[in-house]
Order: structure tokens, then sequence, then C-alpha cells
């Protein structure tokens, strides 16, 4: 599946909206919003039909996953959208992971779990809210968590530290980019270090870069910290580097750009687990008959880091 999808679900008392782009989401929300009772009206939907007194409006056909047949119920489910109720363990398990990893479905996971086996987008984390109530009717929607992070410009001259996600071709790149501001790169080697990191450099002026695309599980981790009187750490957290180096336009092919644009109707989800594999996977076919450019995860070519290109890469990012 590919593409993005509006879910409606109604009846006498409540219509939930949901809009998904991405193969992985995590939905949340305080006690009471609703979250359990979407999962029902979807279920008695599946069940009963219209004669449950709801309708569900979608392009794709909605399931729910739980029980301990799971695994039963989702090898006979194809180009759905899945939900999965809070409370079903089976979720945060690596089977779970694997049955996953080349489905052709979407899915949307009700929990209050970080769930480190999956590689969700830090913007793939909603949160349902009450809208309005009329006609004895609420109305619900679901909206990104950290919209206002993961949309924020970078500041590279107020930075004194850079934490990188990775300590390969992300390390040296923002090496280079912290050269030019006269700032130190530091890897954490890996997205689940970062909260290890950073934690006694809170109170320093850190930008921690990352991959958003895959960042989910350790976003909530990271921004409890940032709520603390003495954080003083940033982040930014584009798609992947590979989006990033895309984004830039350092190959200078059109279509790339248009790619970029709308992501969701080119990934898809049976290929690639993450949005952060499809950029790489892109930059690495598109570079791959160019030896000066040909991208390579584990050491970047000197093309990348040329005066220039940072340039580009920098004005990106600002």
């Amino acid at each position: 599946m590919k593409g993005k999808h509006k879910i409606e679900v109604r009846s006498g008392r409540a219509v939930f909206t949901i809009e998904l782009e991405r193969n992985i989401t995590i939905l949340r929300g305080d006690s009471a919003t609703g979250k359990t009772t979407l999962v029902e009206m979807l279920q008695a939907y599946e069940t009963y039909g219209r004669q449950s007194g709801v309708t569900v409006s979608c392009d794709k056909p909605c399931r729910v996953l739980s029980g301990v047949n799971w695994e039963l119920q989702l090898n006979a489910t194809h180009d759905s959208i899945v939900f999965v109720d809070e409370g079903s363990t089976f979720v945060s398990s690596l089977d779970f992971a694997r049955a996953i990893q080349h489905s052709d479905n979407y899915y949307v996971l009700v929990t209050r779990e970080d769930l480190s086996t999956l590689p969700y987008s830090v913007n793939a984390i909603l949160e349902l809210k009450k809208t309005t109530s009329r006609f004895k009717r609420t109305y619900n929607k679901a909206y990104p968590v950290y919209d206002s992070l993961t949309a924020s410009n970078v500041q590279l001259e107020g930075v004194e530290k850079l934490l990188t996600e990775d300590a390969n071709s992300g390390y040296q790149l923002f090496t280079k980019v912290g050269e030019k501001y006269g700032i130190v790169c530091i890897p954490a080697a890996g997205k689940d270090n970062i909260k290890q990191k950073i934690f006694p450099m809170k109170s320093e002026k850190v930008l921690i870069i990352a991959d958003g695309a895959a960042f989910g599980p350790q976003m909530n981790d990271i921004y409890r910290l940032m709520q603390e009187d003495s954080a003083k750490f940033s982040l930014y957290l584009p798609e992947s580097l590979e989006w990033l180096l895309l984004k830039a336009d350092l190959l200078g092919q059109p279509d790339v750009l248009e790619i970029l644009k709308h992501p969701a109707d080119f990934i898809e989800s049976s290929e690639f687990f993450s949005w952060e594999r499809f950029f790489t996977n892109l930059l690495e076919q598109r570079t791959k008959g160019i030896p000066y450019m040909r991208y390579d995860k584990a050491k970047l070519p000197e093309f990348y880091l040329q005066e220039e290109n940072l340039e580009r890469i920098i004005v990106e990012m600002e």
C-alpha cells in the first residue's frame, strides 16, 4: 500500500477522523478521548456492517487485529488499514515486527508504549483530541504530537555542539558543517544511545540530529528531557540524512524533488519498512552510475563535503 488515506468513522454519538500517510502510525490520547471507542466501532462495523449503526468512510478496508490468533488474522489481511487496540501485548514483540515488515497493509497502533522493535516516524505519532461537540455527537480528530518540533528551523549560529545519530556518513557530513561554525560534532553511534549521550549535556546548547523517519520510539524520552527547566538542547529531525542530501538538490535531477514533495505516493509499504529506507534506496539508485557521487552509508564521498555542496545543505537545514 502507498499514498495518503483518510478514515472517517461515524455513529450516532461520535465521529472520528484520522489521516494516514505512513505504514506505521502510533495513536495516543488521554483517558476518555475515545481511542478504545474508535476500535470498538471499527470492530462492530467489521462484524455487522451497517447494522452496527456505524459507518466507515475510507478508500481501503479497515480491520481490527486482536487476540491470540492475530497471526492467522494478519496472514489473511492484505491492502488494508489494520488497527490494534491498547492492551494487545503482541504489538511490542519481535514476532509482530517481523510479521509486518513486508506487509502491504498500513497499521494504526493504539498504544502508550515506545515500541523499540518498530521504525516509526516522529511525525506518525498522533494524538486523538475532541474538537467539537454538537447535536449530541462528539467530533474527534488525530493530530501529530510533535509537529511543532519537527518543523522548526535550525539556527547553527547559537549551537555549541552537534550530536549526530550515526557515526558514519552522517557524522562525516555534520563534522564538516560544524567546522564552518566552530562547533564540535559528537557521534551517538545509534539512535538508542542519544538519550544517554545528551543527558550530561542537556543544559548546553546542543543540537541533536537524527533520522526523524525512524526516531519515534526514542522521541518520548527526549521530549521529557526537553521539558526540564535546565534543558537548552534542541532537535533537528529531517526524514533522514539521505532525504537531506536529496532535498539539497545536489544531484540536479528535477524528478527527485517532485518525489520529495509527495513521498507517500511513491513509497510502497511492502518494499520499505520505513521512509528512511526508501530515501536511502533512492539516493543509492540515482548515484550508482556516477562514481564521484555514489552514495555509501559507511563513508561519504568527497563530493558531498565540497564547499558549494555543504552550503546548499546548510541552506536546506535553515
